[in-house]
């Protein structure tokens, strides 16, 4: 019982819980950044917030949540299995977040919606200093 790695146990509420996280996120996104949303496009621009926001999401509700249910089902104690999911959550959140800057066609679009952020901020920057 005193080995760190465990099998996780993934279940649909964790899969639903993912979907329905993002979805969210990526509305609240759409809604709230039309000047992104008009330097971009709105299905790149949505397609970039999704891959964007994936990476935290799918960490806390997938991955941290499988993690500890499986902690939890070999006999872990509750504080127990939080404190070793974390772990498995950081790490997964570090390396996807990685993968989703630098490996392409991911970073193409963490890229794209980046430089769509500093055109709307740099536009704004200008306008409130009079250089427009």
């Amino acid at each position: 019982m005193s080995a760190f790695v465990v099998d996780p146990l993934f279940t649909q509420l964790q899969a639903i819980a993912f979907v329905g996280f993002l979805l969210f996120g990526v509305a609240v996104q759409f809604v709230f950044s039309p000047r992104r949303r008009a330097v971009m496009g709105n299905a790149k621009f949505g397609l970039a917030s999704a891959m964007v926001a994936a990476p935290g999401i799918a960490g806390v509700t997938l991955v941290r949540g499988a993690y500890r249910a499986g902690y939890l089902a070999e006999g872990r104690g509750f504080l127990e299995a939080n404190l070793r999911s974390i772990v498995w959550m950081s790490g997964f959140i570090f390396l996807s977040q990685m993968a989703v800057r630098f490996l392409p066609p991911m970073s193409w679009l963490s890229r794209d919606l980046a430089n769509a952020g500093k055109a709307v901020w740099g536009a704004r920057l200008n306008r409130w200093m009079g250089r427009a």
